[in-house]
C-alpha cells in the first residue's frame, strides 16, 4: 500500500509542471515548489524524531536563476549522503549544459527532481503523507528562491547529523578546477601555474576571502567576454563566517563560470559531478583555491 501511494505521489510531484507547461515559469513558481520541498523535508525530520528547526539569515542580493540552480545541486548531494546513511545506493547529481542565460524553468525542473528523490526516500521510510502544491505568491525573485533553498539545505544537515565541512568545499572546488582546465585547453594555454605553498592553520574568514579572490578572476573573464557581472558583496561579510558561507560562494563561482564557457561555444563541456574524497582540511582547500586562481590569471584575452 505504501509503495502504491508513493508511486501516485511521484506522479503528483510532476502534475504541476504538466499543468504549467503552457505558460512561462517564473521565480514565484519555483519558490512555491521549494516551499513544497521544505514541507516534505519536515515530514522526514518528524519521522526521524528531529524537532529542531535550524533558522537561517536571509540575504538581500540581485541573484540570477543560475545561482539557486547551483544551490539545488548541493541539496541533491545531501540527499545522496542521506541515501547512503539509509543503506541505499548513491546517485549522481545532474550536471547542466553551460548556458549564457539560465531560465527559471530549469530551476523549476530541479525542484521536481528533488521532489521525486524525496518521494522515493519517503517510500523507503514508510511515510505516506503527501504535501499538496503550494500557493504561488507573485513577485518572488531568484534571491528568495536561493534563501529558501538555503534554509532547506540547513535542515538536511540536521537529518545528516553533520554540517558542511572543508571536504565538501574541496569537492566543489575540484569541479571548478575541471572547468578551468577546460578553458585553458580550449584557449591553447599551457598550465604553467603553480599552487601556493600550503599554509598551517587557515580560518574560515581566510577561505571566504580567497573564494572572493577566485570570483574576481572569473568576473574578469566575464568582462573580457562582454558578459554582465553579478554583485556578490552582500555575501562577503556574514555575521559569523561558517563553512556553508564559503561553500555558497564557491558554488556561485561555479555558476559564473558557466556563461563564460557557453560564450566560447563550450556547450558540450558539462561540469563533472562532485566526487567523494577523504578528509580535506582547510589548508588543502586554501591551496586549491590559490592554484585555481593562479590558473585563471594565465588567461589574458578571450
Amino acid at each position: 500500500m505504501v509503495r502504491l501511494l508513493v508511486v501516485v505521489g511521484v506522479w503528483f510531484v510532476f502534475l504541476p509542471s504538466l499543468l504549467q507547461a503552457e505558460r512561462q515559469i517564473t521565480p514565484a513558481d519555483v519558490y512555491a515548489e521549494v516551499v513544497r520541498i521544505e514541507k516534505e523535508v519536515e515530514l522526514i525530520k518528524a519521522q526521524r524524531g528531529i524537532q529542531e528547526v535550524r533558522n537561517t539569515e536571509p540575504v538581500s542580493a540581485n541573484l540570477l536563476p543560475r545561482h539557486p540552480w547551483q544551490k539545488s545541486y548541493l541539496i541533491h548531494r545531501k540527499i545522496n549522503l542521506f541515501r547512503q546513511q539509509l543503506g541505499l545506493p548513491k546517485l549522481a547529481a545532474p550536471s547542466l549544459q553551460p548556458l549564457v542565460t539560465l531560465e527559471p524553468i530549469l530551476v523549476y525542473e530541479q525542484t521536481q527532481r528533488l521532489l521525486t528523490e524525496i518521494a522515493l526516500l519517503k517510500m523507503h521510510l514508510g511515510i505516506e503523507e503527501l504535501v499538496p502544491p503550494q500557493p504561488v505568491i507573485a513577485g518572488r525573485q531568484p534571491i528568495d528562491v536561493f534563501n529558501k533553498l538555503h534554509h532547506v539545505s540547513v535542515q538536511w544537515d540536521l537529518l545528516l547529523h553533520a554540517s558542511v565541512t572543508s571536504t565538501d568545499i574541496y569537492a566543489q572546488l575540484r569541479r571548478i578546477d575541471a572547468d578551468v582546465d577546460t578553458l585553458l585547453d580550449f584557449l591553447h594555454i599551457p598550465d604553467q601555474a603553480f599552487p601556493p605553498a600550503k599554509q598551517g592553520l587557515v580560518s574560515l574568514e581566510e577561505l571566504l576571502a580567497s573564494s572572493f579572490t577566485l570570483m574576481e578572476e572569473v568576473q574578469r573573464l566575464q568582462q573580457l567576454s562582454g558578459l554582465p557581472r553579478v554583485d556578490f558583496e552582500p555575501f562577503r561579510y556574514p555575521k559569523e563566517v561558517t563553512s556553508t558561507d564559503v561553500l555558497n560562494l564557491v558554488s556561485f563561482v561555479l555558476a559564473e563560470l558557466q556563461p563564460v564557457k557557453a560564450n566560447l561555444g563550450l556547450v558540450h563541456e558539462l561540469t563533472p559531478v562532485a566526487g567523494y574524497y577523504g578528509d580535506k582540511g582547510a589548508a588543502v582547500v586554501q591551496q586549491l583555491l590559490g592554484y585555481v586562481t593562479n590558473k585563471l590569471r594565465l588567461i589574458r584575452s578571450m
